[in-house]
């Protein structure tokens, strides 16, 4: 399939579903055209456009199990159903500690392995700062007042959670904190359905989770896989690159993906700094996380945009098995060096707007 056919298929993914759709018929055709036998379902979950693809396998019937783990880690994770485990420990936050599912407990304990170690940037109770704001589609608004920022911000403190193993509760010390899975709960249950494939004896396959992206195996004539990474200043519309993987998670976090602009024309993303209680201005426009599991490349995304190019750059390199792709708002793209044979650059297309540097 030539470049011109994939961006006409491009834009007629945008028409549906935005960004999400375009980046997943990317992905696709990246890999080849023809890939003999594949088996493929889709749908709507997790607010996002959700999509499983096995290569070698013409049994439909092998999707049913990680789509019902989809839909029951979907009702379990989120805090807008009535009962949920998230909605329980927000309304007996300064109340009582709540016991909550193995999933609940287990992502939430590894959220805050995620808070400690990246300084408490990645914060899994930024909640009621993420409430106030309310950044979902592009829309015109204004942002919230100072003291209402300055009072969600004092309820943004993830070593005011309290686990117990015993009884697997979770109580947050304060009233009006509240939990919230958005920056890791993709990653985790991309896992959760990489597993289930792994024990129905699939070898090669793609889970594709809206921005999060888990591969298994490469294609099924054990070649690779070609990811695209996306052009912030134009989402949906193009790609800078591509990346090359056999095995891995990439997940990306970029300004644009949700934000709202007020009445003078400042935009508001939603990716949200819990120390000033505001959107993150770190001088970082995108960041592309390739890593092992994608729980670990959903909550880095987010950490490395918050840290900035500098720390986000000493961040990666002291982590094993992590790699990144980082762009600037002055348009500068630079890539870890564990990622200089798999990333491939749009050069021609794309040489005259962005820098490329390789470390």
């Amino acid at each position: 399939m030539n470049q011109m056919s994939i961006k006409k298929t491009l834009k007629r993914g945008i028409l549906f579903a935005g960004v999400a759709i375009a980046t997943f018929f990317l992905m696709q055709y990246l890999t080849g055209c023809e890939q003999g036998k594949t088996v493929t379902r889709s749908d709507f979950l997790l607010d996002t456009f959700v999509s499983i693809t096995l290569y070698g396998e013409s049994d439909e019937s092998l999707l049913a199990q990680p789509f019902e783990r989809i839909e029951a880690l979907n009702t379990t994770l989120t805090a807008f159903e009535t009962g949920s485990d998230l909605g329980l420990i927000k309304e007996n936050a300064g109340i009582q500690p709540v016991v909550v599912s193995d999933d609940t407990y287990r992502i939430i304990e590894k959220s805050i392995e995620y808070s400690k170690s990246s300084g408490g940037y990645f914060d899994v109770t930024i909640g009621p700062l993420v409430d106030l704001w309310g950044i979902h589609y592009p829309e015109t608004k204004e942002a919230p007042a100072l003291e209402a920022i300055n009072v969600a911000k004092a309820k943004t403190d993830y070593t005011k959670i309290i686990l117990n193993p015993a009884d697997q509760s979770v109580y947050l010390t304060d009233a009006g904190m509240a939990v919230n899975l958005g920056a890791i709960a993709k990653g985790y249950i991309a896992d959760e359905v990489m597993a289930v494939l792994k024990k129905e004896g699939v070898e090669h396959a793609i889970v594709f989770l809206g921005g999060n992206v888990l591969v298994m195996g490469g294609k099924a004539d054990n070649s690779d896989f070609g990811v695209g990474v996306e052009d912030p200043r134009n989402p949906g519309n193009g790609y800078l690159g591509v990346l090359s993987l056999k095995d891995g998670s990439v997940v990306t976090s970029g300004d644009y993906q949700r934000y709202f602009v007020d009445a003078a024309g400042k935009k508001y993303h939603h990716i949200l700094d819990p120390f000033t209680g505001y959107p993150a201005d770190s001088g970082l426009i995108q960041v592309t996380v390739v890593a092992k599991a994608s729980v670990d490349a959903d909550s880095l995304s987010t950490t490395l945009f918050l840290l900035g190019l500098d720390e986000g750059l000493k961040k990666v390199e002291a982590l094993p098995d992590v790699e990144a792709i980082f762009i600037t708002n002055e348009n500068k793209i630079v890539v870890t060096s564990g990622l200089n044979d798999a990333f491939l650059f749009d050069e021609e297309n794309y040489g005259d707007t962005y820098t490329l540097e390789r470390r």
